[in-house]
């Protein structure tokens, strides 16, 4: 299972990608269909769920901004 950290502009997305893979974290970068308003430009990075915890504390260490988690499809 996997879920979807939203983080905002691709430049983010793929500093959140470098930072989790280097905490051995595998990271995909994502772009949501149909961002809304507060999505900045609808990138966000997929990893395995049982990851979240250790994903969310190495973004928050590195001052990357979480926007939201989610679970659903990415439309």
């Amino acid at each position: 299972m996997f879920v979807y950290i939203k983080i905002g502009s691709i430049t983010t997305a793929q500093r959140a990608a470098y930072v989790l893979r280097e905490n051995g974290i595998n990271a995909v970068i994502k772009r949501i269909e149909k961002p809304k308003e507060g999505d900045g430009c609808g990138y966000v990075v997929s990893i395995n769920k049982n990851n979240i915890m250790k994903a969310k504390n190495a973004l928050r260490r590195r001052g990357i901004k979480i926007l939201g988690v989610f679970d659903d499809d990415l439309s």
